[in-house]
């Protein structure tokens, strides 16, 4: 009987989700990185979300949509400080169920939201909840990881060039050549802003940080780089998560020009240069999206 009414709930749940995002959320214009933007669903708003109601002390307390919809709100409004403290409350609870459901439609609900709250609850000693609840992509932000991003169109990561230029930046670039070097490799630097989170990007083998330059081209597109320096916001990422053929895709967002990362369609000796997409990207998770491999470091 408890396992039907479980079903239940879980299916009005769903079709509470469905009802708010008719057809493909966000997929008709381009996704923000910022909350203002990053409008809730109608059927998922609360006043707010840090007069929550939820007493996991209190044994009959509330349902599972309940607790999936209370954790959905304060990542949402980006109290992620609350939330990573509920997460660990309900795994303390036997609940794991819940954060993998809030967290499942945080992707389906296509929000960035999520890499803060997963950095969040891995400061707070949730690495465990990350790494068992979480897609494993979301393994980049915990501090013994490091990552490549892989483009769905081409299957390349890109790596970090020979030689600096006269601002002493180097190009980056997008090829199959050395597949296990580290040359492809990545970590996550959060930096908070006001409550909100972003992320720089710094390479695994040089003090280097991955941003986009100041000069748009004739596509209106801006290339990356990577810099001695980060202290602009052409340094800070997001990361917006899409599902496209069943697989977790990844918009790769700049914080100052808005542009989400992607690999030139010229090749020049092997090589595809990394730009940000001038143009709208939102509906092309083809052409734009990343796929994220999260990778432990091994202690020595």
């Amino acid at each position: 009987m408890a396992f039907k009414h479980l079903a239940v709930l879980l299916t009005c749940m769903l079709a509470a989700a469905a009802n708010a995002v008719p057809g493909a959320v966000e997929s008709t214009t381009t996704p923000s990185v910022d909350s203002s933007t990053n409008e809730l669903p109608e059927s998922l708003t609360t006043p707010s979300a840090d007069n929550s109601t939820i007493g996991l002390s209190e044994p009959q307390f509330s349902s599972t949509y309940r607790m999936v919809h209370d954790l959905y709100n304060l990542v949402a409004y980006e109290s992620y400080d609350l939330a990573a403290s509920r997460a660990l409350d309900l795994m303390r609870n036997n609940r794991p169920d819940v954060i993998k459901s809030a967290v499942d439609l945080l992707i389906e609900h296509k929000r960035t939201f999520i890499a803060p709250f997963a950095y969040k609850l891995g400061a707070a000693g949730g690495e465990d909840i990350v790494k068992s609840q979480f897609p494993t992509a979301y393994k980049m932000v915990l501090s013994d990881h490091f990552f490549k991003l892989i483009n769905y169109q081409d299957r390349c990561s890109f790596e970090l060039g020979p030689t600096p230029d006269f601002a002493n930046d180097k190009r980056l670039y997008g090829n199959n050549e050395r597949p296990h070097s580290q040359n492809y490799h990545w970590k996550l630097e959060a930096v908070e802003d006001d409550g909100k989170i972003y992320f720089k990007i710094r390479h695994r083998l040089e003090n280097r940080y991955l941003k986009l330059g100041n000069s748009m081209d004739r596509d209106g597109d801006y290339q990356a780089f990577a810099s001695a320096n980060s202290d602009s916001n052409r340094h800070l990422w997001s990361f917006q998560p899409v599902m496209y053929n069943g697989e977790l895709l990844f918009f790769v967002i700049n914080r100052a020009h808005y542009q989400a990362l992607k690999l030139g369609r010229g090749v020049y000796h092997g090589n595809r240069n990394l730009f940000g997409q001038g143009g709208n990207f939102a509906n092309h998770p083809e052409l734009y999206g990343w796929t994220i491999q999260a990778f432990e470091v091994p202690i020595l």
